[in-house]
Order: C-alpha cells, then sequence, then structure tokens
C-alpha cells in the first residue's frame, strides 16, 4: 500500500539504509512492518543458535549460524550489521577454535543485541506511522 496521502516519508533511524530498504520495498511501509515483526520473531531462535555453538566449541556451526541470521539484518536495512557478520564468518575460516574469536564474538553479540533493540523501536514507529497514515 502506497502513503500517497501524507507529505512526510518515514524517518528511519540514521543506523537503518533507508534507501536500502526503499529499493527492497518502495515505501510500502506496512510491508515494512511486517518484515521487521517477522524478524523480531525469529531473532531470538537465530541468536540462541548462535550462542549454543559458541559455548559448545563448535566453530562450523558457529560460522554457519552467524551466516544464517546475516541476511536478516539486510531485510531490515542493518547493512553494517550485514556486513560486521560477512566479517565474522571469514575470520572464523581463519582460526580453530572459537576461542580464538572471543573479542570478534563479543563485538558481533553486542551488535547483534543492539540491532534488536534498534529493530523493535523502528517497528514501534512503523506501526504508529502505518496507524496515522489509515
Amino acid at each position: 500500500m502506497n502513503h500517497l496521502k501524507t507529505a512526510n516519508a518515514f524517518v528511519f533511524n540514521a543506523e537503518i539504509d533507508a534507501n536500502y530498504l526503499n529499493s527492497l520495498y518502495g515505501d510500502d511501509y506496512n510491508y515494512m512492518q511486517e518484515v521487521f515483526n517477522t524478524v523480531l520473531d525469529e531473532y531470538v531462535s537465530l541468536t540462541d543458535n548462535i550462542e549454543f555453538s559458541h559455548s559448545s566449541g563448535n566453530l562450523a556451526a558457529l560460522k554457519a549460524s552467524v551466516h544464517k541470521i546475516k541476511p536478516v539484518f539486510g531485510f531490515v536495512g542493518l547493512t553494517s550489521v550485514q556486513q560486521q557478520c560477512q566479517q565474522f564468518e571469514q575470520i572464523c575460516s581463519t582460526v580453530s577454535s572459537p576461542d580464538q574469536l572471543s573479542g570478534e564474538f563479543e563485538a558481533l553479540k553486542n551488535k547483534i543485541f543492539q540491532s534488536k533493540l534498534l529493530i523493535e523501536e523502528e517497528k514501534k514507529k512503523l506501526e504508529l506511522f502505518n496507524s496515522n497514515c489509515s
């Protein structure tokens, strides 16, 4: 649904690549709200897999878990987090144990946690925006 009735476009948080989202969804803010909601529905499961893989010392599973969550960040315009996941995957290929990734893992884990909060905030803003456009 296009929001041609409104003179103002939705303003995303600066960490979100609004141009990228626009290239994916145009100005369909209702669909964006659905996407943000779907991402949040899957988030805990995806992050639990990352945590479990790391704590169990399974480097291949850790790399695969990060690979699996990576596209989620693109769906919500967090392309910098997507790139951080890609870099982490590449580093995984150069080490023999998750213990060798402690600094990188903590940085990624913190970014993933912060991203969830940001996605939740943007979803609420989209809900409000969409309800005002109805």
